[in-house]
């Protein structure tokens, strides 16, 4: 994380067991295409379950298209298609018993000020890094400042050439 983002992250003025009893949103966890959704996944899942909060797991989708998009690893055609991705990873991703899963696709140009809506009413939103890099991506550092409820950003972990598409 840089420097500049230090300031802005909110440090819980007391324990975690509180914050345990006052969680009633759901947990909120920001998918997307870079391999990184199985830890996304598992670690909402986890937090979901411990808060007894639903799980909520958001993907964000834009209207771009090749070459505007280069930070896309494939671009979903409209919203079915991109329904049908966060329904893929939840069903490769995350294994019966759990909290309850809601899915949702988001519609915006801006990530970050997409996920700063979600995270209005949220227990916490679960983003990812999409490095392997020390540093927190500009998506990630945007919604660190932006998040209306505390969140956790998940490092990136290189995919295996073994490893499935999603």
């Amino acid at each position: 994380m840089s420097a500049a983002t230090l300031p802005h992250v909110r440090v819980p003025s007391e324990p975690a067991t509180s914050a345990v009893v006052r969680a009633a949103g759901p947990v909120v966890v920001a998918v997307d295409d870079d391999g990184n959704a199985r830890r996304l996944l598992r670690r909402g899942s986890e937090m979901a379950e411990r808060l007894g909060v639903p799980l909520r797991v958001v993907y964000i989708w834009s209207d771009c298209r090749p070459p505007h998009c280069m930070h896309h690893r494939r671009c979903l055609r409209d919203i079915g298609e991109a329904l049908r991705f966060v329904d893929t990873l939840v069903g490769n991703h995350l294994g019966e018993p759990g909290p309850a899963v809601e899915r949702d696709v988001v519609h915006a140009a801006d990530p970050a000020g997409a996920l700063a809506d979600v995270s209005a009413g949220a227990s916490l939103l679960v983003v990812g890094e999409t490095s392997d890099h020390d540093a927190t991506g500009g998506t990630a550092a945007a919604v660190l400042v932006r998040a209306t409820c505390p969140v956790t950003v998940v490092p990136h972990r290189p995919r295996s050439i073994t490893q499935s598409v999603w």
